[in-house]
């Protein structure tokens, strides 16, 4: 083949690649757009190690937050969908083994109104105190992307024993209030149950 030749095919397959069909800006914006929009969207991994002493002891904790494909994908009311998230938690007390525990929001399943059930994700852990021999770890479920959360505390014994319980973050003290709120935060409280 001659070198006029191959210039020849150059400017062929050049002309045939000009002609073809094209997709214009707006048709390609689009596509990716549908694509990332197909994409269910994740909350970033976290990993925190932290310590407290106490009297003699020091405690350590690690937490890991992770994305799990494994779990249920969670579907808000606008279609979006969301990977939901698995925590680790694990403690030594003065360099040995304490605690070890993966929480799921199927943890807290007996715990969550039907709402948080179907649209909320795991969305936080965090230490909250340690008082009475026990560590006090805070844990929500939330719905993805909002404020609006259901709180709970994971209370371990000093055997390594552990509970769940409601976080009631409403601490009324020493406020006064009319029968008329007693009432209404009373039906607010059966409503909750009753979800």
């Amino acid at each position: 083949m001659n070198h006029k030749n191959v210039i020849a095919i150059v400017l062929l397959a050049s002309l045939v690649t000009a002609c073809g069909p094209k997709q214009s800006q707006t048709e390609t914006r689009s596509a990716a757009v549908e694509n990332t929009e197909a994409q269910p969207r994740r909350t970033p991994e976290f990993r925190l190690r932290d310590s407290l002493q106490v009297g003699s002891h020091k405690w350590v904790y690690n937490i890991l937050r992770q994305p799990d494909d494994s779990l249920e994908i969670v579907t808000d009311e606008d279609g979006q969908r969301y990977v939901d998230n698995f925590y680790q938690l694990d403690i030594t007390r003065d360099g040995h083994d304490f605690f070890s525990k993966r929480l799921t929001k199927a943890t807290l399943q007996s715990r969550l109104s039907a709402q948080f059930r179907q649209y909320g994700i795991l969305d936080g852990l965090r230490f909250n105190r340690y008082e009475d021999g026990k560590l006090y770890f805070s844990i929500c479920v939330s719905y993805p992307e909002s404020d609006e959360y259901a709180p709970f505390l994971l209370i371990i014994g000093p055997d390594g024993s552990h509970v769940f319980e409601n976080d009631e973050l409403l601490d009324l003290g020493d406020i006064e209030l009319s029968d008329e709120m007693k009432h209404q935060l009373e039906q607010l409280k059966e409503r909750e149950t009753e979800e």
